[in-house]
């Protein structure tokens, strides 16, 4: 009799075994799906944070063009000044009794060109015909440069018409008018790098660098554009992408340059 209590009440066991276990899957499945969520509502957060801080960075440069071309425009009225000298400073002069030489350093001549005049004592000429020119390189390798990094290039060896800041990195057209830019962006290896020359806040062409796995392999991209700026108008390089391998700029071999020039 035992025996036959025994045999009927193993397959209970055995359906109330599976029910529990049943019932634990459910609780594990219903905990992941919770931390999903949590997880997915973190990620939103963490984007509504990230646009925030772009949209933060994005004031923060319109703010700094802003002040440059402020800086740049105090520069001008300090070079008509010292171009050109206001009444109340020749007054001030012949008020201390100083002596203005009828020639001799520091005496404004006028050059036979129209448009153009010259500072004697070794000041560079100024005027329309003033050419305006520079050519700059990076002294150091760019390890992994993050999405929207300005690249700059502190080394300059041309800078005609003083428009392109080592600091910055950005070119700030001293005059309207046509200007030509060329660019040339080393890619290390095991990665890729995406960049793009903007004029203020818009794209107006983009390189893109892709190496494999074997050591010692540069890429190289070069870019030329021709555009027309007003003055102060910035141009600069700045990534497109989060790069996944470092932008190289070593000795003359695998150098990352940029350079522009004004047309007559």
């Amino acid at each position: 009799m035992n025996k036959i209590i025994l045999y009927l009440l193993f397959p209970l066991s055995v359906f109330l075994s599976a029910s529990v276990a049943d019932t634990n899957i459910e609780n594990e499945f219903r905990e992941i799906r919770s931390i999903l969520m949590r997880q997915e509502q973190e990620i939103r957060d963490i984007r509504i944070d990230n646009q925030a801080l772009r949209t933060i960075i994005v004031r923060q440069e319109r703010a700094i063009r802003e002040l440059r071309l402020e800086n740049q425009a105090l520069r001008n009225e300090v070079d008509d000044l010292q171009t050109f000298p206001s009444t109340s400073t020749k007054n001030k002069a012949e008020e201390n009794e100083e002596k203005i030489p009828s020639s001799g350093s520091g005496q404004i001549e006028m050059s036979e060109s129209p448009g153009k005049i010259s500072m004697s004592k070794g000041k560079r000429a100024i005027g329309t015909g003033t050419p305006i020119a520079f050519f700059a390189y990076m002294s150091k390798s760019e390890h992994n440069p993050s999405n929207h990094h300005m690249l700059i290039f502190d080394i300059i060896t041309t800078n005609l018409g003083g428009g392109y800041n080592r600091h910055s990195g950005m070119f700030s057209a001293p005059a309207a008018g046509l200007y030509v830019f060329t660019w040339t962006i080393y890619t290390g290896e095991h990665g890729k790098t995406a960049f793009a020359i903007y004029v203020n806040d818009d794209i107006v062409s983009s390189c893109f660098g892709e190496t494999d796995g074997n050591s010692r392999d540069y890429d190289s991209e070069t870019g030329t554009i021709v555009v027309s700026l007003n003055q102060h108008d910035d141009v600069y390089i700045r990534s497109i992408m989060a790069c996944t391998t470092y932008v190289p700029s070593i000795d003359w071999h695998a150098r990352t340059t940029f350079a522009g020039w004004k047309l007559d």
